[in-house]
């Protein structure tokens, strides 16, 4: 089960922020250890980050999927992200060019892995991670989200659009795996690291 961070606070507490070249460098030894199916959590500085954190009652407020290309040896961050929807960047764009001013993800990153995923789920994963690449997320769809989670009922808008924490559900549930969730159908990033079969493994940013 993965540690228990109620806040940003607790998160800023445990693990003091360091500086870009040495995030640089960790990385960098990381990278050779991820996986696909591994779990990317951010807690970012933005105003909607904050809220989502309030909402949920956790440190975290995005979560994305790695997906490893073996053939190439490449890494990816496949996430839904507000205004541009389900994308996939390079992995080290967290730490180099997160956001395509050649800055690094505004925020705190954390590297986790959801324990004993075989190698079939795995590749189910990335199935529907590759396979539903470009569906749109737009502040549209983000409001139409925001009401179907507060009155709870998952037939209020339903459809193939995703929060970043939906994404990663329905990716994983495609692999027969179901991640909890707080209530209805609301699902957030911190609901998904407190399932206990998820495992932090190390702080990128």
């Amino acid at each position: 089960m993965a540690i228990s961070l109620p806040t940003r606070k607790v998160l800023e507490e445990i693990f003091p922020k360091k500086g870009i070249r040495e995030n640089i460098k960790s990385y960098e030894s990381l990278r050779d250890n991820f996986q696909t199916g591994d779990l990317i959590f951010f807690s970012g500085n933005h105003w909607l980050s904050n809220l989502i954190r309030i909402r949920s009652k956790g440190a975290w407020s995005h979560v994305g999927v790695v997906v490893k290309i073996e053939e190439i040896n490449r890494l990816f961050l496949v996430e839904s992200i507000l205004e541009v929807g389900a994308r996939m960047i390079p992995l080290s764009f967290l730490v180099k060019d997160y956001d395509g001013h050649k800055k690094p993800y505004d925020g705190r990153v954390a590297w986790a892995r959801y324990n004993n995923l075989t190698s079939d789920k795995s590749l189910s994963i990335k199935e529907f991670a590759l396979d539903n690449l470009s569906k749109q997320y737009d502040k549209k769809e983000y409001f139409r989200i925001l009401w179907r989670t507060i009155v709870g009922k998952e037939k209020v808008f339903h459809d193939d659009k995703y929060t970043c924490s939906e994404y990663v559900r329905a990716a994983f549930k495609h692999a027969g795996i179901y991640l909890k969730y707080e209530r209805g159908d609301f699902i957030s990033p911190a609901a998904i690291w407190s399932n206990p079969e998820i495992e932090f493994k190390a702080m990128i940013i």
